[in-house]
């Protein structure tokens, strides 16, 4: 295994092709791009679209704190910098803490005392970093809760007849529009602009027309302070496109900006979700991709979820809860002994970041041999991703960049596989015309990015 920090070459991407498959060696391209592109034609091509499709964000989940309070104030700083400037995502999720209005009428706003900590320290790295927040499920403030994200004097519950549990009963929107309204007043009165809302995380009980009626009351209270809605936020697509049918078939589909869904479980249709926002004119995040974690053997792997959004036409996401503790080893960070600790899932998302965010994804076809494909393009950068999960089987391959004018001779090649750094390995190709031929070893994925006029 490569050392961290080592450069991949030309001969160390050959030796892996060597390994895997010594039938094709003479045929295939080393990561230089000098080999003999003998058969290129006979390869599988990656074809990049030039059409440009939606337009991608990101962000970071800094929603719960579990181990944000055990870190060193140089390690909070460390990790401002590799999560916001390092890694140029356009928002932060943030937590609605239920904790700072447990009983109605009786306010503590010291209970956001953590999260204005963290939320200062990331600002401090990134003045210009927007706010999503987002309801914190408000048994993380009271124990024994029902599963809910406002307190229980707005969402209302009585105790099951038959069952030792509790039912839902009614949820008020008036209070709920109040208790918002206060929130972001608070944070505007501590210099903090909250750029998006959540109406809800997760919970069914909340339907389309009181959520509106909530938006509306919030308006009114708020004026030109008011965030950006994003809805619904489901458990999963399925529930996200039934709650979004039910708004558009009862009228009240115009009071939020961003349709969203998180992968908790799998079920329903991402496509089926994204061409209902599209028909409201409304582009579609993630705001919990679940599954895109490590631990560092399986994160390239991972990022097929990742993936799997963009290709359907998501435009956004953010992962779940960026940081964790030491034995939390698919995060992508870690609070080890109150230092931080980055692992290879961050260093991906990095690259994703760096190279896609406010540019747009491209389309490209799969070839048979690789798990999935995506390719963007932001300013004059042009990225292709190549996923190869198989264990024991390289792919080599030809992109094809038909549509688009490199403008240089080489391109830059980043490769997360099982001999390469955390970090990644880098090194170049070689571009002839529109074509680059390259090699994705087994269990590899790898970023290729050329400019182009």
């Amino acid at each position: 295994m490569l050392k961290r920090g080592a450069k991949r070459t030309g001969i160390a991407v050959l030796a892996t092709v060597v390994t895997g498959c010594c039938a094709v060696t003479a045929e295939v391209a080393g990561a230089d791009g000098h080999a003999a592109p003998a058969g290129t034609d006979a390869v599988p091509v990656v074809a990049v679209g030039a059409e440009r499709k939606q337009r991608m964000t990101y962000g970071m989940d800094f929603e719960r704190l579990w181990y944000w309070g055990g870190l060193k104030p140089e390690a909070k700083r460390k990790l401002a910098r590799l999560a916001l400037v390092e890694c140029p995502v356009a928002y932060v999720r943030v937590a609605i803490n239920g904790a700072a209005e447990i009983e109605e009428g009786k306010i503590d706003w010291g209970a956001y005392a953590k999260i204005l900590d963290c939320m200062r320290t990331l600002r401090a790295a990134r003045p210009d970093i927007e706010f999503f927040a987002s309801p914190r499920p408000f048994h993380e403030a009271v124990k024994g809760s029902p599963y809910t994200c406002y307190p229980l004097w707005i969402t209302r519950y009585e105790k099951h007849p038959t069952k030792d549990k509790m039912k839902f009963k009614e949820f008020l929107p008036e209070k709920a529009a109040g208790y918002l309204a206060r929130y972001v007043k608070f944070m505007k009165s501590q210099g903090f602009t909250i750029t998006y809302i959540d109406s809800k995380n997760e919970c069914r009980n909340m339907r389309p027309a009181a959520l509106a009626k909530m938006a509306r009351l919030m308006k009114e209270q708020l004026g030109d302070d008011m965030p950006i809605v994003i809805a619904p936020s489901s458990y999963d697509y399925g529930q996200a496109a039934a709650w979004l049918r039910e708004a558009i078939d009862g009228g009240c589909a115009d009071f939020f900006g961003i349709v969203s869904s998180h992968n908790t479980k799998t079920r329903g249709s991402r496509e089926d979700l994204v061409a209902l926002a599209r028909s409201l004119g409304l582009s579609v995040w993630n705001t919990e991709l679940h599954s895109f974690t490590g631990p560092d053997e399986n994160a390239a792997a991972k990022t097929k979820m990742l993936f799997d959004h963009i290709r359907s036409g998501f435009s956004g996401a953010n992962d779940w809860l960026s940081l964790g503790n030491e034995k939390k080893t698919h995060k992508m960070f870690r609070n080890i002994k109150g230092d931080v600790v980055a692992m290879r899932i961050y260093y991906i998302f990095k690259k994703v970041v760096n190279v896609s965010c406010g540019g747009n994804y491209l389309h490209t076809e799969a070839p048979p041999g690789l798990a999935s494909t995506v390719a963007f393009i932001k300013d004059r950068r042009l990225s292709v991703f190549l996923l190869n999960t198989d264990k024991e089987r390289p792919v080599r391959l030809r992109v094809a960049l038909d549509g688009h004018t490199p403008a240089k001779k080489t391109a830059q090649l980043t490769s997360w596989g099982p001999a390469d750094p955390r970090e990644g390995g880098e090194t170049t190709l070689r571009v002839a015309g529109t074509s680059i031929a390259c090699t994705v070893p087994a269990d590899t994925l790898q970023c290729i990015v050329c400019e182009v006029k």
